[in-house]
């Protein structure tokens, strides 16, 4: 028996196709849904984590063949606007699978779970630690509060490593949607004039998606079992100041941005984190300018 191998579930979305491309070797294996035409390797494997004879028989061939299973959860819903639509679609589907995960999850493994910075209380304040309250305002952010609960209780219950990463705002090259996107996109398709969501002097808190990988690595490496961790820049970028950002990085800065200044169900204005806790472990972000450059002159390229 070899003594451990990692498991990244969700591996074709962002952050996941970051985390596997730093850990492509033949003990690192990989679950997503669909998408076989983006296959990484041999041990890349298609299953729907929702179906639990399927996740059961996957572990149970791993856990036969080594001894600790480190588990980078990464799946579940990742659209606001899709889990209020369906609501209980989406919840299910996100909680259902990580149950038929943690379940097959043994002692001597590790579970690092990507939570979302969205589901603190952010209706009186702004900025938040570790500790502070929680009030999810969509079905979305419902589904990590109830995996990061379920996480815990198997912590507490059964002794299982759990670590919980809460991401905020991502963003890098291969991203197809979400804020910095949409932008570049509308920007492209019409460079006299755009109109974008809300007021504009909403803030969120940004982190490349290379930082991302690098904070899950660090939360398995120097990380404690049962705690939680913010996984974000701890500075706050309002969106107007971005936009402006990304028109002066395409040298179209004669672009007129308009506001609808409308406010959408599920989505609150401003929030970003405290990330105090994550760096006195050694987590250290990248120069945010010098990502964003790399990220808007790829996008723009590419759509």
């Amino acid at each position: 028996m070899k003594p451990s191998c990692r498991l990244i579930i969700g591996a074709t979305g962002l952050i996941g196709r970051g985390l596997s491309k730093s850990f492509v070797d033949e003990n690192t294996f990989f679950i997503s849904r669909n998408n076989k035409k983006n296959k990484i390797n041999k041990n890349h494997f298609f299953l729907d984590i929702n179906n639990k004879t399927e996740v059961t028989l996957f572990f149970k061939k791993l856990n036969a063949r080594y001894k600790k299973v480190i588990v980078f959860f990464l799946a579940g819903e990742s659209s606001v606007e899709d889990s209020i639509r369906k609501p209980e679609i989406s919840f299910i589907k996100s909680l259902q699978g990580f149950s038929n995960v943690i379940s097959n999850v043994n002692r001597e493994s590790k579970l690092i779970i990507c939570s979302s910075g969205s589901l603190y209380d952010s209706r009186k304040k702004t900025y938040f630690k570790e500790t502070d309250s929680l009030f999810p305002p969509s079905p979305y952010s419902a589904s990590k509060y109830a995996i990061e609960g379920l996480a815990l209780s198997y912590f507490e219950s059964f002794g299982i490593d759990v670590r919980i990463a809460r991401i905020f705002s991502v963003y890098g090259e291969d991203m197809n949607r979400f804020f910095i996107y949409d932008l570049i996109k509308k920007i492209k398709d019409n460079p006299a004039e755009v109109i974008l969501n809300g007021s504009g002097n909403q803030f969120r808190d940004y982190l490349h998606v290379d930082d991302i990988v690098k904070g899950l690595k660090i939360i398995n490496s120097k990380g404690k079992p049962g705690e939680i961790y913010n996984l974000c820049s701890g500075k706050k970028t309002e969106l107007k100041s971005l936009a402006n950002d990304i028109k002066e990085i395409l040298k179209l800065e004669k672009t007129i941005i308009s506001w609808d200044k409308n406010s959408y169900k599920g989505i609150r204005d401003s929030w970003y984190g405290d990330n105090s806790k994550i760096k006195k472990i050694g987590f250290i972000s990248q120069d945010s300018k010098k990502s964003l450059k790399k990220t808007v002159e790829h996008i723009f390229l590419k759509i």
